[in-house]
């Protein structure tokens, strides 16, 4: 009977009644997992790659803006204007102009610095000659721009008065304050077309102005500016 009951018990039993073995495949990804991981690497990947690309063009655009601005700037040093450069293709603007003339080794137009003196006029002739008369010139005098110095020779008489009134040649060459014109005053140190026409108008009611001293009382002229044209001013 026993051997009755299992035969019956084991035909009844089927192959889905049996417990299913579990399967390694459901731990596995689906093909749809891993394209999605696929395309999560690349797109990391490439963002990576931009970012890097992006950092290097920014470096090199600053190190190429570093560099135009160095090359500007030794550029403008280089064209600056150079601070010993003449003010004129003429000449400096604080140069004179004078001509000495006489009993000098080269006469000649010569330039100078505006602070030279006579002295300085004749030594840039080349000195004197021997028979140079010198005692008749006032060799510390200021130059002025356009005047003429003729050094005379010993012994010899003074050439006559120039015809502009008020100015008179020669060894020495001096002012008349009573009868020069606006010309000739501007032939003194520091008097330009201003400071003249003031001496005119201050002549007009002064006629018998004489003494360079009176000129103090002429606008724009002091004690010092008397000093520095004294020398030009006929006594």
């Amino acid at each position: 009977m026993a051997a009755l009951t299992k035969a019956v018990y084991d035909s009844a039993l089927t192959d889905e009644d049996e417990p299913a073995e579990p399967s390694v495949a459901r731990f596995l990804p689906g093909g749809t997992t891993v394209a999605a991981l696929i395309v999560v690497v690349v797109l990391i990947a490439a963002v990576g790659v931009w970012r890097h690309a992006a950092e290097r063009e920014h470096s090199q655009a600053l190190a190429q803006s570093s560099s135009e601005r160095e090359e500007s700037g030794s550029a403008s040093v280089a064209t600056g204007p150079s601070p010993s450069a003449p003010a004129s293709a003429g000449g400096k603007a604080d140069d004179v102009v004078v001509y000495v003339s006489g009993a000098v080794a080269s006469p000649g137009v010569l330039t100078l610095p505006a602070s030279s003196r006579v002295i300085d006029a004749i030594t840039a002739a080349g000195g004197t000659t021997p028979e140079a008369d010198l005692e008749s010139i006032n060799l510390a005098r200021i130059l002025v721009d356009g005047e003429q110095i003729r050094v005379g020779v010993a012994g010899e008489s003074p050439p006559p008065a120039s015809s502009a009134p008020g100015t008179t040649t020669g060894t020495g060459t001096c002012v008349r304050l009573a009868t020069a014109n606006e010309a000739e005053l501007q032939t003194l140190p520091g008097i330009g077309p201003a400071l003249a026409a003031r001496i005119i108008s201050y002549r007009s009611t002064h006629p018998r102005l004489s003494s360079v001293e009176e000129l103090d009382d002429v606008p724009g002229i002091g004690p010092s500016l008397i000093e520095k044209i004294r020398p030009g001013v006929c006594g």
